[in-house]
């Protein structure tokens, strides 16, 4: 198979890499599909990527056709609404990558379209998304370098299938600009981001700080080592080995986090989302660690209270108990 056809669904702080990357492919064969006034902004304003103003092609789903390859770097939350498009865009050979945090997206788009269309991902980048209601969102991010970047994969053995899907990614990739990995262990990398994700975001979020307090306090340090621990209790009872290698030296496992030298004031998603008012990825985070932790009878206090915490502080920004003094 060739890979010709290309759609990005979700043109935020994750899919503004990929339009980074595939600039080569502009006006040959990549679509953002987008509907309704997301869709017309970013054809009216186009997207400013680390100072430069790109302007993708922008389709709606009805519009596109059926594709190639499938890129999905939405929010959790928009999921179900956007798995009709997807179905839309799906050929008998399609393939999906869904770049979006957690570890469940995958089996809820295999519910829709068939796992053989799936192939299993992860992508590690610092982005930051500021909107703009009169002009261009922007986007920046450090363009990755080292063991950061992309990875995918398919679980081993392959079979003939597999092999040529993941010949077909390689040619594809090997075109752009992206910084790509071919992951023969990608169901335990999806687990360690996971670990990650919730380590490294959650208790800054909670406090509001940068990820320096990791290294500067002994509390924050313990939130974020009393929630990776659930966490590896949910993986050992699903049968899954943490495969820790794709985090930087130092980072690997319980209390792992940025040290002074690097980077300090840094905020991750879930602390973003909250400090521009925006509802976070909790349900696909802790909100999920929850629900496994009910199903395999594992117990998750510290990811049930960081759950509550983290939807309290959204109530919170939506004024729901904001109640102003009185005089």
């Amino acid at each position: 198979m060739e890979i010709k056809k290309i759609a990005l669904i979700g043109a935020g702080a994750i899919g503004s890499y990929l339009i980074w990357g595939m600039a080569p492919f502009a006006g040959k064969g990549f679509t953002v599909i987008a509907d309704g006034a997301r869709g017309e902004k970013l054809k009216r304003e186009g997207i400013r990527i680390n100072g430069e103003l790109y302007r993708p092609p922008v389709m709606a789903a009805g519009q596109a056709g059926t594709m190639d390859l499938i890129f999905v770097t939405i929010k959790y939350g928009s999921l179900p609404a956007v798995i009709p498009t997807i179905q839309k865009l799906t050929g008998p050979d399609t393939l999906v990558i869904s770049l979006m945090n957690g570890v469940d997206s995958e089996e809820l788009i295999a519910e829709a379209i068939g796992k053989e269309h799936l192939v299993g991902s992860l992508l590690r980048i610092a982005s930051t998304r500021v909107g703009h209601p009169d002009g261009p969102d922007e986007v920046t991010f450090k363009i990755p370098q080292g063991i950061r970047g992309l990875y995918y994969g398919k679980p081993e053995p392959l079979d003939v299938l597999s092999v040529s899907q993941m010949e077909a990614l390689a040619a594809f990739f090997a075109g752009t600009r992206l910084l790509c990995h071919v992951s023969h262990t990608i169901e335990s990398d999806i687990w360690t981001k996971f670990l990650f994700n919730i380590g490294q975001n959650i208790p800054q979020a909670i406090i509001g700080c940068g990820s320096g307090a990791y290294a500067d306090s002994e509390h924050v340090l313990w939130l974020k080592e009393r929630l990776e621990e659930e966490v590896l209790a949910i993986a050992r009872a699903k049968g899954v080995r943490l495969n820790t290698s794709i985090l930087e030296p130092g980072k690997g496992g319980i209390g792992a986090g940025y040290t002074k030298v690097e980077s300090p004031a840094v905020r991750h998603s879930t602390l973003q989302d909250l400090d521009n008012y925006r509802h976070t990825e909790i349900e696909m985070l802790c909100g999920k660690m929850v629900s496994m932790g009910k199903a395999l009878g594992v117990p998750t206090p510290y990811n049930a209270f960081a759950y509550h915490v983290i939807k309290a502080l959204e109530e919170k920004n939506d004024g729901l108990f904001d109640y102003p003094e009185k005089g």
